[in-house]
């Protein structure tokens, strides 16, 4: 049985005071801070407290003796935990506390490694633990106690005599103690344990605990390390978020931790900037973060085209930059750069590097637009409009600035016929758009997270989208990533959360936008990593009738395999259909104008004057046309180009009374196709 118990009342001024915590705590974590606390280890004395019981055994049974239990804990005095400050915490009975206003669930048992939302862990024996109750004499509980004064107190929880693992058993029962220390002011903390012994018989206890602390993800760890052939009490720095240590009731090695043993963690006087971002063009990028809490004098970049983690020692490629945005370069274009910022507090005093980089990639360098040719042309004209390009590109028209529609390619482009000022936009590109994939889907079934595809990139491409088939009864949403699969676990490179609608069968092909700049590189993954709403899963291919792997574009990239677990290759299953793959560099739309040419106007009202009159101009409301029957039609334009009226029922007399006063153009469009221009002055 799992429990949450409530061990005090929280009365109005104690609600504010949480709620100013939890308000401190909305981004700490981003810090990511504790990777550099300093740790020690030493030999002292344990010295038991006789505190407030939170709880205590009652029992021999799974739901009495202390088994999966958190407590609530309010502080005295503030404690400052991975660059926060908090009042309040929980205890669990599993060998750790946490910090922040969402509490770890009761059968939590890998603090560390666990991906639970609370703000940071300490774990003095994290595991699934469990106490005794009145076994040779001895009752296990769950205490605190604050020693010391102001400005120097102590807040000591205490784990009193526990087993090292959850058990029942009143045959044999293995406990030892022990207790968290966090100091008030220094912010440090100790772990400080207990050597234990058996209140009755011998069967060995072995098994493996967490010991360290974690930050707001388990991203940003600090571990201890022993394997079973390494004493408890020799651990060396853990590698990994789940690194733990071995130990063994009966055997000398590892064995269980000796009386007195305190591991001591400081944390830093510097601490690293968080939030870090950046956007790139094709040869530098803008770097940006949030303010680091230690108000360093300021702050070292670092930047390379491999992932390996810059150390203390590495010479920063931007020392000491004022401020929270720098620009880096010059930069190689379509490349990707890891990039790590670090605050420099002055003196030496350096905080760690960045726990995890942030990766940019440069934009491609696009061919440019040499020249271009604007053209004029008389009211309900074409015009032809040209530019040049650097050899071997493909040049582009386009009816706007952004967006829009392509309207023409190659050297030239004829408009249609226009009857104002018109701006066109010209680009120049190499490089295409394929298809690849498997094309269609014959399955029914689905899957609903952490699956996808592995594959290969061979030269730069953006994966502009894909397709999928959504299973559910309604609207939802769906989050696509693209992985990193050459580390465990893969890491995230980029996302997109899209909005579907799931349907039963026959499920409908949807395509999914995705826009991911892709590098080369081996083992990428694109995974479905979150769902919500009404869409259940996706559907997918299993087996082998569908087809093999892989699915190749021709030096651009390979679909390798599917991925179910790990970043190991499936060949039985397939995810996401027909890709749209693009290796398209495109320089920016230069605008190339059409412009209309008021002057061939006056050419039209000379060639007109044996054919037929037009009169009076200026007119006051009537205006009379001569050979009206060999008019079709009459565009009334404005001196902007803009038709502001159009007469098909033509007559000899034509009221025009309703225009303001002005000058206007007259398209007169002949029945044999021609069109005839005047200029006429309303009065």
């Amino acid at each position: 049985m799992k429990h949450f118990y409530k061990i005090y009342e929280r009365s109005k001024k104690y609600f504010k005071l949480t709620l100013g915590a939890a308000l401190l705590a909305v981004s700490p974590g981003v810090n990511a801070q504790v990777s550099a606390y300093a740790f020690t280890q030493s030999t002292g004395t344990y010295t038991p407290i006789i505190g407030t019981v939170l709880d205590a055994a009652t029992g021999n049974t799974s739901a009495t003796n202390l088994n999966s239990n958190v407590y609530p804990l309010s502080l005295p005095c503030n404690f400052n935990f991975n660059g926060t400050s908090y009042n309040s915490l929980n205890v669990s009975t599993n060998g750790f506390i946490t910090f922040g206003t969402i509490a770890p669930g009761t059968i939590v048992t890998t603090p560390i490694s666990g991906s639970a939302a609370y703000d940071g862990a300490i774990s003095v024996f994290g595991k699934d633990l469990s106490s005794v109750f009145d076994i040779g004499g001895s009752t296990g509980d769950i205490s605190w106690e604050v020693t010391g004064t102001a400005p120097n107190r102590e807040v000591v929880i205490q784990w009193e005599n526990f087993r090292p693992n959850s058990s029942t058993s009143t045959t044999t029962a293995y406990t030892f103690s022990f207790q968290i220390r966090l100091k008030e002011t220094s912010d440090i903390i100790e772990m400080v344990y207990n050597s234990g012994g058996y209140l009755v018989g011998s069967s060995t206890v072995s098994g493996t605990a967490q010991v360290g602390l974690r930050g707001a993800t388990n991203v940003d760890f600090n571990t201890r390390l022993n394997a079973t052939t390494l004493e408890f009490i020799n651990s060396t720095s853990g590698t990994a978020n789940n690194s733990t240590q071995a130990f063994n009731t009966n055997n000398t090695t590892p064995g269980m931790p000796a009386a007195g043993l305190t591991y001591t963690w400081t944390p830093p006087t510097c601490y690293v900037p968080s939030g870090l971002t950046g956007t790139a063009t094709s040869n530098d990028a803008t770097i940006s973060w949030t303010a680091s809490s230690s108000a360093p004098v300021g702050y070292d970049i670092y930047y390379s085209t491999s992932n390996t983690p810059p150390t203390s020692s590495t010479v920063p490629s931007n020392p000491n930059v004022p401020g929270t945005s720098a620009s880096i370069g010059p930069l190689a274009p379509y490349t990707a750069y890891y990039v790590w910022v670090r605050s420099n507090c002055g003196a030496g005093n350096t905080s760690i590097w960045s726990p995890q980089p942030i990766q940019i990639i440069t934009q491609c360098q696009p061919p440019a637009i040499l020249t271009t040719n604007g053209a004029t042309f008389c009211s309900a004209q074409t015009a032809t409009l040209s530019a040049t390009s650097d050899p071997g590109t493909t040049i582009t028209w386009y009816d706007s600035a952004t967006g829009g529609n392509v309207v023409g390619t190659g050297p030239a482009f004829t408009t249609p016929p226009l009857t104002n000022t018109t701006p066109y936009y010209v680009t120049a590109s190499t490089g295409s758009r394929v298809m690849t994939g498997f094309t269609n889907a014959v399955s029914s079934s689905g899957y609903t997270l952490d699956a996808g595809l592995l594959f290969d990139v061979y030269s730069p491409l953006t994966i502009e989208g894909v397709y999928v088939y959504p299973m559910g009864t309604g609207a939802g949403t769906v989050e696509i990533a693209l992985q990193d699969g050459n580390v465990s676990p893969a890491v995230t490179l980029q996302t997109i959360t899209v909005n579907l609608t799931g349907s039963g069968a026959p499920h409908v092909k949807t395509y999914v936008p995705l826009n991911f700049t892709v590098v080369p590189g081996n083992n990428y993954k694109l995974m479905m990593v979150t769902r919500s709403g009404d869409v259940t899963g996706l559907i997918r291919e299993s087996g082998s009738g569908w087809g093999s792997y892989p699915f190749t574009a021709p030096g651009l990239l390979s679909i390798t395999a599917g991925n179910l677990s790990g970043n190991s290759p499936s060949t039985s299953y397939y995810y996401f259909y027909d890709w749209k793959v693009s290796n398209i560099c495109e320089s920016p739309r230069s605008i190339v104008t059409a412009t209309l040419d008021s002057n061939c106007l006056s050419t039209s009202e000379i060639e007109m004057k044996d054919q037929m009159k037009i009169y009076p101009n200026p007119f006051k409301d009537i205006i009379t046309i001569t050979d009206i029957e060999k008019v079709s039609s009459i565009q009334i334009v404005d001196i902007s180009g803009r038709m502001i009226k159009k007469i098909n029922n033509v007559s000899r007399e034509i009221d025009l009374g309703d225009l303001k006063s002005g000058l206007y153009i007259l398209n007169l469009i002949m029945k044999d196709g021609s069109i005839t221009n005047v200029k006429a002055i309303k009065k």
